[in-house]
């Protein structure tokens, strides 16, 4: 993708269509491939300030990693499924909440997750690769002074130890990963802090987001989203 350049080219106006003005807040979706050039455009028209992306299939082809590491330690544990427990938007914990249902003997929650953490780190260390085109377009908007934030429903440690891990060059842009403190998403509050944290109203804040229930965060949090449209895993 060519340099960013932030010189206004078209007044940062909404297109509108036979049946009125499109709702620019509306979530769009986009190919991966294609995000870079879609983003561009908007940064070049000065509709954005600063851009959100989520983490865990965005950024990074973790996903496959995680359920690999969770299905084993699951499996050494004697874990029985149980109803709920795999729902979109759950913490770590909220997770292990539901399983205890049909598995009252699982061990306390930080002993689960001091295993999974210590796994997962192990099988990061060896394959966790970056997804490039959202990489190289996060590089991008770092160099050309863009408000950049990486906000995921991860707890903050395996945050941090992600960006660490495999998106290096974005070591020093903000980091917003799950705390007690804060409701999951879907649920509006890791993008509400994020937007918080980058000093940039969340109606001039971009999200990019690889699920719907991401998706359905950041709009709750007043930002307009795109939604990658192919996922790599």
């Amino acid at each position: 993708m060519s340099t960013i350049d932030t010189r206004a080219r078209s007044g940062g106006m909404v297109d509108v269509d036979a049946d009125g003005a499109r709702d620019p807040m509306a979530p769009e979706r986009t190919r991966v491939d294609d995000v870079g050039t879609a983003v561009v455009d908007l940064v070049r028209r000065q509709d954005i300030d600063a851009v959100m992306f989520d983490c865990d299939g965005t950024l990074v082809d973790s996903e496959p990693i995680g359920h690999r590491v969770w299905g084993a330690l699951a499996g050494d544990l004697g874990v029985v499924a149980a109803p709920g427990a795999d729902a979109e938007g759950l913490s770590f914990e909220q997770r292990l909440e539901a399983l205890r249902t049909t598995n009252p003997a699982l061990p306390p929650t930080e002993v689960v997750y001091a295993e999974y953490w210590r796994r997962l780190r192990t099988a990061f260390d060896e394959s966790l690769q970056p997804i490039e085109a959202t990489y190289r377009l996060a590089r991008e908007l770092v160099r050309a002074s863009i408000p950049v934030a990486i906000v995921s429903n991860s707890a903050q440690e395996r945050l941090q130890y992600t960006v660490s891990c495999a998106l290096p060059l974005l070591a020093g842009v903000t980091l917003v990963g799950w705390t007690p403190r804060d409701r999951p998403k879907p649920h509006p509050d890791l993008y509400s802090r994020a937007a918080s944290l980058v000093a940039a109203p969340a109606d001039r804040c971009l999200a990019i987001e690889d699920s719907a229930v991401g998706a359905l965060a950041a709009s709750r949090a007043g930002m307009r989203t795109l939604i990658l449209d192919t996922v790599v895993h």
